[in-house]
């Protein structure tokens, strides 16, 4: 006979399927929203500091975010803690808004282009 659905349901939360469900699912928002809230803080800063003109500064940028979202996520499959990642993440993000908030106190400018 077989075992009722609550046994059932009970063995299969504390199996390593549940824990491996959860790492997977951690690494896959840490992924998709932490690649993202990265690649945008460090889109800011890169449009703001580039010494280009201002349609090539934001032009550069918004290609260069591609591929720090893309290095973010190979990274956060790759590192093995799975609280590595989120506080890495957060920290970087962090670092990269406070030095564009620095060179948005100090009015730092790059080369002032005239454009096309």
């Amino acid at each position: 006979m077989t075992r009722p659905l609550t046994q059932r349901l009970t063995r299969w939360k504390t199996s390593t399927i549940w824990r491996d469900s959860l790492h997977v699912g951690s690494r896959c928002l840490a992924a998709i929203f932490g690649g993202y809230l990265l690649a945008a803080v460090a889109t800011i800063l890169l449009a703001q500091i580039l010494p280009l003109s201002q349609v090539d500064r934001v032009l550069t940028a918004m290609m260069l975010s591609f591929t720090v979202y893309t290095c973010t996520v190979l990274w956060v499959f790759s590192v093995k803690s799975m609280w590595r990642f989120w506080l890495d993440i957060l920290a970087l993000s962090g670092l990269l808004y406070l030095a564009y908030l620095a060179t948005k106190a100090l009015d730092i400018n790059p080369i002032q282009g005239g454009g096309l």
